[in-house]
């Protein structure tokens, strides 16, 4: 996996997660997909336990073909769910939610129903990745929901060329919510809200969110923003998700507004994004870099976490990349992460790939799972 434009970090921790240009890229391949239904589809899969997931982004997987082979992925395997993008760079789904709308940001080029009927066919759980505070789009058109750049007066940019929306503006959250809304009754199982945080990469010095902040008041805004998402969402009939720093389970302050000590009552899971890559040198008891020490990596973050949250509310990402310069990753290390995550106690995985490419033969298959 290589370094992109679109990252998360704590200080010093880089968490990158996006990484390849395809960013522009139509969806026109998926609109093959079956015709449009007006039916609400019923949530496939058990609704709590032991998601085994990987990720889908649309802007990588732009065909049909390219769909259906991580379906078929997931038939072969124990793997049970997918997490899909439905807002990062823009929103890829059709909405009426009117802030992004009015915002120009709505690109509706995955056909929701048709990926609903072919997941709930294959009783796969589709998951709901929606990125809330880092938007452009929201924050060109609407910059009083934006944080600020004292020294400019105009939406404050990160070091990776991204705005944020401001964590304390309700009329954010409130659009968030509701696009979720939209996604539960088109038959999303789940909500799993990302970039639920405040700015961290840049010059912080400069930014204005309209109110002094302190760590107590980020924890606050972070923290009530996602219970009443829950609220709405459950009623809804979706369950929610939060992802975080991995270094959220060693320290409950990082300067970002994530503490899963306030968030494991906020959402159903805390979804910690343990890369042993994204770890730096040192940072944890092991003998060398954490990203040649995959199992250990995990099973010493998430026995950390347990400290703060049950691990029965942890769904952690996983590795399945590289970064360059590194030891490379394949199946044994993607499997040393799923053991260890297993014997940890959490309520399943997540796997992630940039580039929606994963080594199957770090999952068991269907039959050993069944």
């Amino acid at each position: 996996m290589g370094e992109g434009a679109q990252s998360r970090r704590s200080p010093g921790v880089r968490f990158s997660r996006r990484a390849f240009g395809a960013a522009g890229l139509a969806l026109a391949g998926l609109r093959r997909w079956p015709a449009r239904s007006t039916a609400v589809a019923q949530t496939p899969v058990a609704s709590s336990s032991q998601v085994k997931a990987i990720y889908m982004n649309p802007m990588i997987t732009t065909t049909a073909d390219g769909f259906f082979a991580l379906v078929d992925t997931i038939d072969r395997t124990e793997l049970n769910a997918l997490v899909i993008d439905v807002k990062e760079e823009g929103v890829y789904v059709d909405t009426q939610v009117a802030l992004y709308r009015d915002s120009n940001a709505v690109n509706p080029s995955l056909d929701v129903a048709g990926a609903m009927r072919t997941l709930h066919k294959h009783d796969i759980r589709p998951i709901a990745r929606l990125v809330v505070f880092k938007d452009n789009a929201v924050a060109a058109a609407r910059p009083d929901l934006a944080v600020i750049d004292t020294s400019t007066g105009k939406p404050w940019i990160d070091a990776g060329g991204n705005s944020w929306l401001n964590p304390f503006k309700t009329e954010v959250w409130d659009a968030a919510t509701s696009l979720g809304e939209e996604l539960a009754r088109q038959g999303f199982a789940e909500i799993q809200f990302d970039y639920v945080r405040f700015p961290s990469d840049g010059d912080l010095s400069v930014l204005d969110f309209g109110q002094p902040v302190d760590a107590t008041k980020q924890m606050d805004a972070i923290t009530g923003f996602l219970s009443a998402a829950h609220k709405r969402l459950t009623a809804a009939g979706a369950q929610t998700a939060a992802d975080v720093f991995g270094f959220t389970l060693l320290l409950d302050d990082i300067g970002i507004g994530q503490n899963v000590r306030k968030l494991r009552d906020a959402v159903d899971w805390v979804c910690p994004m343990v890369y042993p890559s994204h770890f730096p040198d040192g940072s944890i008891d092991v003998p060398g870099h954490p990203n040649d020490y995959p199992a250990q990596t995990i099973a010493i973050s998430l026995k950390a976490g347990a400290d703060r949250i049950p691990t029965a509310r942890l769904r952690p990402w996983l590795q399945d990349f590289t970064l360059p310069g590194m030891s490379p990753y394949g199946a044994p290390e993607v499997r040393a992460q799923i053991d260890a995550a297993e014997a940890a106690g959490t309520d399943g995985w997540m796997i992630w790939n940039a580039s929606n490419e994963y080594d199957v033969d770090a999952f068991h298959p269907a039959s050993a799972s069944a």
